[in-house]
This record gives C-alpha cells, sequence and structure tokens, in this order.
C-alpha cells in the first residue's frame, strides 16, 4: 500500500470518527439546554375551588413550555397585606415571572415602586389597562363588565322590571366582583329595572337573610349573587332549607366550580356566567415564559366568557369551556 493510500485511509478514518463525535456525543458541539422557568402564582383565595380548570390550563402550558408553577394561595382571604408579602418573597427567592390575581386595586404599582423590580409580571382579573400602566406586564382577563350586563339583560327578559331583583354583595369585594356588579346594574337600571341590595350578608344568620328577603312583599324574590362565593353560599341554602326555597324564584350569578355547575343542573341555579380558565391558565404560563425570555408578548384581549342555563351543560361548546381534557 502506498503512502498516498495510507493517508487516504488515515483520513477517512478520522473524517468517520469526527462524524460519530458529532452525532452521539457533546465533546465537539454541545447541544443548548432548554431553560426551566421558576414560576409562581400568587391568588386571592384561601382555597383552591376557584382555579381548577385555571390550574389545568397552567399545568399543560408547563409541560409544553418548561415552566416550574408554584402555586400559592393567601391564608387570609382577600388579605393585600398577606399577599404583598409573598410577592416580595417570590421576586427575592429567585421566581423569573409572577402570576397575580390582585385582591386590591391599585397595590401592585405600588409595590412595583417600592421594590424597584421589573419582573415579568402577569395580572389576572385586573381591571381593565392595568397593566399597561406597568413595566414588564400583561393582562389576562375576562369582561366581567359585560358579564354583569349580560346577566341583568337575562333577568330582565325572565321576570321585567320589577322590584323583586334581590342582590346578595360579595363580602369582600375584588375587582372582577365590582365590574361585575356595576354592569348588572348599569343593565337593570335602562330599563327601569329596581335592584333591593341585601343588608343582610353570609355571616347574619339564615333566620335574619331570610326575614329580609321576606320584606320585599309577597312575590318571590329573585336573588342575584355578586361572586361566586355568595352564589355558592345562597344555592346551598335554598337547597337545605325549604323556608328559603319557598321564597327565591330564581338564583344567578357567576362561577365555575363543580358546585356551581351542580347546582345550575339540579335546578337550584337558573343561570350562571361563565368563563374560559383554561385558556386564562394557559395563556397566563405562555406569557410568563415568554417575557422571561425577553421577547414581546401581545395583549391578548378579553378572554371567552358566556351564560348558560341548565339545557346548554351539554352543550358541545360549553363542555369544552367547562370540562376540559387535561
Amino acid at each position: 500500500m502506498t503512502g498516498k493510500e495510507n493517508f487516504f485511509w488515515i483520513f477517512y478514518g478520522l473524517v468517520l470518527l469526527g462524524l460519530f463525535l458529532l452525532s452521539s456525543t457533546d465533546l465537539i458541539i454541545k447541544e443548548e439546554e432548554a431553560g426551566i422557568y421558576p414560576i409562581s402564582v400568587i391568588v386571592g383565595d384561601t382555597t383552591d375551588d376557584q382555579y381548577v380548570n385555571f390550574r389545568k390550563g397552567m399545568e399543560r402550558a408547563a409541560i409544553e413550555l418548561n415552566g416550574d408553577v408554584s402555586f400559592i394561595t393567601l391564608y387570609e382571604k382577600g388579605s393585600a397585606r398577606q399577599q404583598r408579602e409573598m410577592i416580595l418573597r417570590e421576586q427575592e427567592d429567585g421566581s423569573q415571572a409572577l402570576i397575580v390575581d390582585p385582591v386590591e386595586e391599585g397595590m401592585i404599582a405600588q409595590i412595583r415602586q417600592e421594590s424597584r423590580a421589573s419582573i415579568p409580571l402577569i395580572l389576572i382579573n385586573a381591571k381593565p389597562g392595568e397593566a399597561w400602566e406597568l413595566e414588564n406586564a400583561v393582562s389576562i382577563t375576562f369582561d366581567y363588565h359585560g358579564m354583569g350586563r349580560r346577566l341583568g339583560e337575562e333577568v330582565l327578559k325572565e321576570y321585567g322590571a320589577q322590584e323583586r331583583v334581590c342582590l346578595l354583595e360579595a363580602e369582600s369585594p375584588n375587582g372582577a366582583d365590582l365590574l361585575f356588579l356595576q354592569g348588572f346594574c348599569e343593565a337593570m337600571e335602562e330599563e327601569g329595572g329596581l335592584v333591593r341590595t341585601l343588608s343582610c350578608g353570609r355571616g347574619s344568620g339564615t333566620e335574619a337573610f331570610l326575614e329580609e328577603v321576606a320584606q320585599g312583599g309577597p312575590e318571590k324574590a329573585v336573588l342575584v349573587a355578586q361572586d361566586p362565593e355568595g352564589l355558592i353560599w345562597a344555592a346551598q341554602l335554598l337547597a337545605e332549607t325549604k323556608e328559603a326555597a319557598d321564597l327565591v324564584e330564581g338564583l344567578y350569578g357567576r362561577g365555575n366550580t363543580v358546585s356551581a355547575l351542580n347546582y345550575l343542573d339540579k335546578g337550584i341555579v337558573q343561570g350562571l356566567c361563565v368563563t374560559d380558565d383554561f385558556s386564562a391558565g394557559y395563556l397566563s404560563v405562555k406569557a410568563a415564559v415568554e417575557l422571561a425570555q425577553n421577547r414581546v408578548v401581545k395583549d391578548t384581549g378579553f378572554l371567552e366568557s358566556g351564560y348558560i342555563r341548565r339545557e346548554d351543560l351539554r352543550d358541545e361548546k360549553y363542555e369544552k369551556m367547562l370540562y376540559p381534557i387535561e
């Protein structure tokens, strides 16, 4: 074998060895490792009941986009002080993005100013435009004002503009509750409808509550709950107390919990405003990861919501929204 042939085979062998190293090891070209993005979700409720589908959406996005999501609820429902402490703690502990359902309007801007931090922030259910005022922030929300208007229109259609609509106010209303109530009252007032606000809340006791409802006159009351928790409280009362069922002709409100949907299915709740919480959860994590990657995130606008009655529970559109597959 000539020297030229030897050189050829040695060169050929080196080429094969190089190709092997390139294809099977990272000695020459290292593979780019996928980043993991720690994301903290801080919500204002003491339970997770309101966030079942929201969590499902977040978990799906976390798997697909390498997010490491920590879901944190307040020990004291609606405590702005506690939420502030948790936001600051998660920033200091290395979270690369925060998803926050603010319990108090304007608190996020104040925290931003005090801490001088610009960690990516996704606001859930904030007032329209609140995220625009903050650096490195986006908003994921629903048209709660429009939902309230829709409910008011449905109640008017069903019962007319009579003074038998009783409002069960939220004990600690958040931004979504206030917008929902504003839209509902606007729809009623435009048609001359009257709403009687009940002063007896959930903590007043069943007897005091029923006594006030009965003061509306001989006609049965139409009860509208401002918040999801109030709806469940009223539905339980109607289901368990005959005196309550005899006083109330219809119960309306908003909510996506299994309990709310079950009460609708049983006919205890007559109408319900619902939201696409799965998409809200998915898009919030998607936005958090993209902001952590220093990418531009477009405003999503209002996410899908709707008004349903008992017969709509079997509608394919609402089945996918209310019972998403994980």
